[in-house]
């Protein structure tokens, strides 16, 4: 294994100081404290709420604790504490329970340092989603004052991290996301990782990132895991964690009390139970104690850290004493490696370096055409530098901490009088920000080459167009940061590259004019805690969309949330503040779209966003993606006069003689590549922006938050009339009275569709009123306070317009005929989520198939989504798909609605099936023992063509996550095609006597469908239940078209064993039974292609049948490509099935078996070849998926 000369020397210095401490561990006298100052301690200990361990670890925490002192934490990990649950407030034994609690939590009550608790599940559950469990760690939290002492939050599995200082790093991990089965599914998770590859390459990033520090890693390990499951867990652990060598691991599984030694790490165990565990092997001993106490790693000036546990001096005395003490490591700290700089003199002052931004996007012509011109050069040409002298500028800089996202370095850097500085990497490292399979996959080459596509030298330009704009802005500089060994432990990432300084805009900016000379930066997460604590703060909003439509000039597309801050100011006689943004990361101004692929990728269904720069915007909504909650939060009450106001304004500020100053601001040999062209483009966005502005603003009207505050507001809702709404907010004062408006706004009809009004907190009123022929649909979500909502409206039509969401307990309501009562006894009704938006998406569709039946089938279509207010994941999709065998000449066109809550909480899906002109299959006959010899027979004998249309629409509901019921009418007609010396046609005539079977026959029915869904995943399931039940009456309409009834249903079942490899069982189990007289096209099938390998397609076909598919799904490996990662695995399949016919008497089962291969590309679709055999035939399959 490979590693930098950097690893070798701290390898090796581990080593050294592990030799001594594993002889001094076999004496019994314990060495003495080095002779160093003390400079923080971490003091760990596990599941306390244990019997034994509670009467020991309390008092030894009381002890210890308090001398601690304010340098120092405390870690519990898992069930910390007893009771693990809370009664209600009303249970007489609550205040019992409460005191026990009380007790345990003593040692915290006056602790100065951070107290963190990684909570286990009660009772050995995995979630703690219990309200008994949510009722103790409340009371702990409010007992203790610390809302945040439960980590990780949500129940996410971490890692979380936590800076103690500038030399050492605590992680946190809850494993029992990480164990099989346990992984986080929900799609709208907000945890930074939810499955445990994510949380392992997420660890991975933060120890590479931070190699420099002395890192704990501590982890709670469920106490009812399996000891096959452990042993996976560790020996996975030890597999990653020694690429990390030093790192000191601490959990909560095992001995009391256990010290262990592997490949440079340090294991630590604080279980505080009974018994012993066995040690994965490879691991070394080094102590064990089968007693309760804590163990405390302590940290020194010198950079060593040395290991503590701390018992009970003996069985009657609690008094807490060191029962092992030994050396860990030791780092050089930051204090030590910059004073070891003392003396050393550097200056860089007037020193210049021609310097590229980058060699790594030269091209070959081939690939420019593919993937584009883009700024190649720009990034290659070599152009003057300064040097950047840590020492000089600004007076001298020091490092405060390392910044920046997944895909640039940076370093956050203080002047003397603690203002803050950013100095950025030009280069970007965009494989960071990918999932950890594709970053060494083209995936990864592919997003790094279109760095390429953003300008290098970009920002430079922006301040003077930013001062004609009159928008604030940065002062970005660009220096040559060389190889300066002040830089301290950056310098490895720094060294001898092209930086980017500028202005950290935060906190007190009164001197910076650029930054509106504010006292008070913020960011925009602070903005919105400001403006939901208290509706007295205000943000500018004509200052935001002034700011937005410069975005629209430069092409700046990546304009997110955290690429702002506010410049905050006091209001003029007024009470709170008024915000202005402050836009920064200035990347992607005048980022360009060029080559084939990343113009395909910038279809509308793909990538819209990266529509590039050039004289015109294409499609101004889509363009704005990355701004999608930043605008619907902080554009919502301009009016298009505002909109144009401001377009026209910027338009005129921004002249072509500002616009050719700021770009000739490029360094010479870039402004000669590129500049004249940014020129042009740049005045021809400019005059397009009153266009732009009012396309984007129609977009924007379609659906308006106007949202509230914690605070009580008056909603004053007024259709004027047909073209008009009006809408007010005023501030409620404490006493009730009426103060100044905070909203106020105008919709027109022809542009608004929905105004969603949100109380939020405190006491809010919404009035309602006017009569008119017509009026947008307003939605009034009341809050978590008091409301009184009151409905005095009236818009002619059938559909009411005005929604009222609220909880209808403590709440005043008067309705009138215009309201729509959607409220509830659950809290979740007045729930505001700023991120709910979602574009509507239409894109194509593409499918490729085959059997030995049809053959090739080719298919394309379009998939459509509409969104809609609470309809989650969408208000209706459109599924649409025309497919084509070429060996059959068949033909079938599918349509697959589905509308969500289109009648309260109602569903409506919608079904076409049409098979025209001549749909091509198969029938050998009605009974279990029906001929057919391929040897004898040419397959086309059987195939017989018709004309089929099927229709359905369905009204049902989901329960729950997984159930969906479905109830609806259906309608199908059938044409056969008469067509000579067929098996179809000699069937007819015995059958009938006639060819009456050949004349059209329509049917209406009933269905019903119910759905059991707890897969974990559709298309690669490894647990969980299906069952699919789907009861149908049908009448015949016409001709001698029969009556008759359908009941089907199928139930699958998956479970699998991950030791020592994955292995999916899977197991399907179907039957069907048709009653009355019914057509062969409606008899129940035995179907090579869907539940009976081995056969043809639908070989056998009855009254009733029954089928069973059994399958084992072996997962051989992972594997990694340049073209993707993915996993590969072998599976093996045993079918069996029959069906019944009327007066046929057969006891013969049909059993097909086989294998195959199956591959996941990126572990997200399945692709699996596999190849059947029976009595009868012998047949390749290849499909996308499994069977089921």
């Amino acid at each position: 294994m490979y590693l930098p000369l950097s690893k070798y020397v701290q390898l090796l210095v581990y080593i050294c100081i592990t030799i001594p401490a594993l002889s001094q561990a076999q004496t019994p006298n314990i060495p003495a404290s080095p002779n160093s100052e003390l400079t923080y301690s971490v003091i760990v200990t596990g599941n306390t709420g244990e019997a034994n361990a509670k009467q020991i670890v309390t008092p030894i925490l009381s002890q210890l604790l308090p001398a601690a002192g304010k340098n120092s934490s405390v870690v519990f990990i898992g069930n910390p504490l007893y009771p693990q649950t809370l009664p209600d407030n009303q249970k007489e034994n609550r205040a019992t329970e409460e005191n026990k609690l009380k007790e345990q939590l003593a040692p915290l009550s006056n602790y100065e340092g951070k107290a963190m608790i990684i909570p286990g599940a009660p009772g050995g559950k995995t979630d703690r989603d219990d309200k008994p469990y949510q009722r103790q760690e409340a009371f702990i939290a409010t007992h203790l004052q610390n809302e945040k002492i439960f980590v990780p939050e949500g129940g996410c599995p971490g890692p979380l991290e936590i800076h103690i200082n500038q030399d050492i790093l605590l992680i946190l991990l809850d494993t029992r996301r990480l164990l099989p089965g346990n992984e986080i599914t929900d799609e709208f998770s907000t945890c930074p990782a939810t499955r445990p590859s994510q949380v392992v390459a997420l660890l991975d990033d933060i120890l590479r990132n931070y190699d420099e520090k002395q890192v704990i890693v501590a982890a709670n390990i469920p106490q009812t895991i399996k000891p096959m499951e452990y042993k996976y867990l560790r020996r996975n652990f030890a597999q990653f964690f020694k690429q990390h060598p030093g790192l000191i691991y601490i959990e909560n599984n095992g001995t009391a009390l256990r010290h262990s030694f592997s490949d440079s790490i340090h294991y630590v165990s604080v279980g505080n139970k009974a018994g012993q565990i066995k040690l994965p092997k490879g691991e070394k001993e080094l102590f064990a104690a089968d007693t309760a106490g804590v163990a405390r790693v302590n940290f020194y000036k010198n950079g060593e850290a040395w290991l503590e546990f701390i018992t009970a001096a003996n069985p009657g005395n609690t008094t807490g004493q060191v029962a092992y003490r030994t050396l860990l490591m030791r780092k050089p700290t930051q204090a030590m490696i910059t004073a070891s700089l003392k003396g050393q003199h550097f200056n860089y002052a007037d020193s210049v370096k021609s310097v590229s931004a980058s060699t790594d996007y030269i091209a070959s012509n081939f690939r420019k055409w593919l993937m584009g011109e883009n700024y190649r050069e720009e990034w290659a040409t070599k152009v003057q530098l300064p040097y950047f002298d840590i020492g000089q500028v600004k007076g001298g800089l020091k490092v405060v901490q390392q910044g920046g996202g997944f895909q640039t370095r940076s370093l956050r850097l203080a002047d003397s009088t603690g203002r803050e500085y950013v100095l950025r990497s030009v280069e970007k490292y965009p494989a960071a920000a990918l999932p950890r399979p594709l970053r060494k996959t083209i995936a990864a080459d592919v997003v790094k080459d279109q760095i390429s596509a953003s300008h290098p030298y970009a920002p430079l330009t922006l301040g003077s167009l930013a001062d004609a704009a009159k928008i604030y802005h940065t002062n970005p500089q660009y220096f040559y940061i060389p190889d300066d060994p002040r830089l301290g432990k950056y310098r490895e990432g720094f060294a001898n590259t092209v930086g980017l300084f500028e202005e950290r805009p935060d906190e007190d900016q009164s001197d910076a004019p650029h930054f509106g000379n504010s006292k008070n930066v913020k960011g925009t997460e602070k903005v919105l805690e400001n403006l939901q604590e208290d509706n007295d703060n205000k943000v500018d909003q004509k200052s935001v969309a002034r700011a937005r439509l410069f975005d629209f000039i430069i092409g700046d597309w990546d304009r997110h949330d955290d690429q702002w801050r506010w410049a905050s100011f006091e209001k003029q006689g007024e009470k709170g503040d008024i915000f202005q943004p402050i836009p920064r990361d200035r990347d992607m101004a005048f980022f360009i779209n060029q080559g084939v692929i990343p113009n395909i990728a910038s279809r509308k269904w793909l990538l819209p966003k990266i529509q590039g720069f050039d004289d015109d915007i294409r499609d101004v909504a889509s363009f704005n993606f990355n701004a999608r909650y930043f605008d619907r939060t902080f554009l919502t009450e301009l009016s298009l006069t505002d909109w144009l106001e401001t377009a026209n304004d910027l338009k005129n500020s921004i002249s072509d003689a500002e616009i050719e100053k700021s770009i000739k601001q490029l360094p010479a040999p870039i402004f000669r590549l590129s500049g004249p062209r940014i020129i042009s483009d740049l005045k021809a966005r400019r005059d397009a922006l009153p266009r732009d502005a009012v396309d984007y603003y129609k977009f924007l009207a379609k659906e308006v938050d106007v949202v509230g505050s914690d605070k009580s507001e008056l909603f004053l809702v007024e259709r004027q009339d047909d073209a008009h709404t009006n809408v007010t907010v005023r501030k409620i004062s404490k006493s009730g009275d009426l103060e100044q408006v905070i909203y106020q706004r105008q919709f027109k009809t022809a542009e608004t569709k929905e105004i969603r009004l949100y109380g939020l907190g405190g006491e809010d009123e919404f009035r309602i009123s006017g009569e008119v022929n017509k009026g947008i649909k307003v939605r009034i979500i009341g809050g978590d306070d008091k409301d009184k909502i009151t409905d005095n409206s009236k818009v002619a039509g059938l559909s009411k317009k005005t929604y009222v969401y609220d909880t209808r307990a403590e709440n005043e309501f008067k309705f009138g005929p215009e309201t729509k009562n959607l409220t509830s006894n659950r809290e979740e009704v007045n729930a505001y989520d700023r991120k709910a938006f979602v574009y509507d998406y239409f894109g194509p569709l593409g499918a490729i198939e085959f059997n030995r039946d049809n053959g090739i089938q080719l298919g394309a279509g379009a998939l459509i989504k509409t969104q809609g207010f609470k309809k989650e994941p969408f208000a209706a999709s459109h599924r649409i798909i025309g497919k084509y065998a070429l060996r059959t000449n068949s033909y079938r066109f599918t349509y697959d609605g589905y509308f969500t809550h289109i009648i309260k909480k109602f569903d409506l899906q919608l079904n076409f099936d049409v098979r025209a002109p001549n749909f091509n299959t198969t029938f050998f006959g009605l009974g279990n023992e029906t001929q057919y010899d391929e040897d004898k027979e040419e397959i086309d004998f059987y195939r017989y063509t018709s004309r089929q249309y099927y229709f359905n629409a369905m009204l049902g509901r989901k329960i729950g996550k997984s159930q969906t019921l479905l109830l609806g009418p259906s309608y199908q007609r059938i044409n056969l095609n008469l067509t000579p010396e067929r098996f179809i046609t000699n069937f007819a005539w015995e059958q009938e006597g006639n060819y009456n079977l050949f004349e059209a026959k329509t049917y209406g029915g009933l269905e019903f469908r119910y759905q059991l869904d707890t897969r974990d995943k559709a298309s690669q399931p490894t647990k969980g239940v299906y069952i699919a039940l789907g009861p149908g009456l049908y009448k015949g309409l016409g001709g001698d078209a029969s009556d008759f009834n359908r009941l089907s249903g199928e139930v699958s079942l998956y479970r699998t064993f991950r030791v020592p490899v994955r292995l999916t069982l899977a197991n399907r189990t179907g039957a069907a039974k048709n009653y009355g007289d019914y057509e062969f096209f409606q008899a129940n099938r035995l179907d090579g292609l869907s539940n009976l390998r081995g056969y043809r397609q639908n070989r056998f076909a009855g009254r009733s049948s029954f089928y069973n598919n059994t399958e084992a799904r072996l997962k051989l490996f992972n594997f990694q490509t340049y073209l993707f990662p993915g996993s590969m695995g072998i599976l093996g399949f045993h079918d069996i099935g029959r069906v019944w016919e009327k007066n046929e008497n057969s006891k013969k089962w049909h059993t097909g078996y086989g294998g195959g291969i199956w591959i996941s590309p990126v572990n997200l679709l399945v692709l699996s070849a596999e190849y059947a055999v029976s009595k009868e035939s012998r047949m390749p399959l290849l499909r996308a998926g499994f069977l089921f």
